[in-house]
């Protein structure tokens, strides 16, 4: 069975899917909170196991939290190396647009206590297109949003951690969706968006620096 072995920790938790080309779903398996340092690698293993090689990795790469963006690159980079396999670095709002269907999204998902990330997108046909790009925003400014945001549904996570952002950013929104997180299905089923690369090219997309790269550039 050709498959995509997909595998995301944006947040404290985290999953890995096994999705076949066909878009069959034969694994799906949450990683509970803060749990993805010790099980994310042992996850990963028993799905090879029981499935075989897939035929390419797909990686949720942010943004998203440091250190579990971190966990799940390195871990995807290190497979495809081994395995000599194509990776595919999925922009995690992306793929929790097409996890919600068809149609015109406005994904929120929090960064910190005081800033969050938003992207609008649509999804058409299992394939999903930037409308605006992903931006990091703090809560208490006013983002400069696409005219087409109007007409989105909202989703996300920050629905649930930040339930009065959306309406404060903007007013005149329509009735919102889910709050569920991503899921490393909806990144295996993104996959085909976004380009392969070798394993060296795979690279978290951060927020910013880690804190001591931004402590040496203070120092020079």
């Amino acid at each position: 069975m050709s498959y995509t072995l997909a595998l995301e920790s944006v947040s404290n938790t985290g999953s890995v899917a096994c999705v076949a080309d066909d878009g069959t779903v034969t694994e799906s398996l949450p990683i509970a909170h803060r749990m993805v340092p010790k099980e994310l690698v042992s996850i990963v293993d028993q799905c090879i196991r029981t499935h075989g090689k897939p035929a390419r990795i797909a990686v949720a790469a942010g943004p998203g939290s440091f250190t579990g963006l971190r966990i799940s690159v390195i871990a995807a980079r290190t497979l495809a190396w081994i395995e000599d396999l194509p990776i595919h670095c999925v922009e995690s709002l992306a793929a929790r647009a097409l996890q919600e269907g068809d149609g015109l999204w406005w994904v929120l998902t929090p960064l910190k206590k005081d800033t969050t990330f938003h992207g609008l997108y649509r999804v058409t046909n299992g394939t999903v297109t930037p409308i605006q790009a992903v931006q990091a925003c703090l809560d208490e400014q006013q983002p400069c949003l696409h005219p087409e945001t109007i007409s989105a549904h909202i989703i996300g996570p920050a629905l649930t951690e930040k339930e009065h952002l959306a309406k404060a950013w903007q007013p005149c929104v329509l009735p919102t969706g889910s709050s569920d997180t991503l899921n490393a299905v909806a990144v295996a089923k993104a996959y085909r968006s976004f380009p392969a690369v070798t394993w060296a090219e795979a690279l978290p997309a951060y927020h910013q620096a880690s804190a001591p790269e931004l402590q040496r550039q203070q120092q020079k």
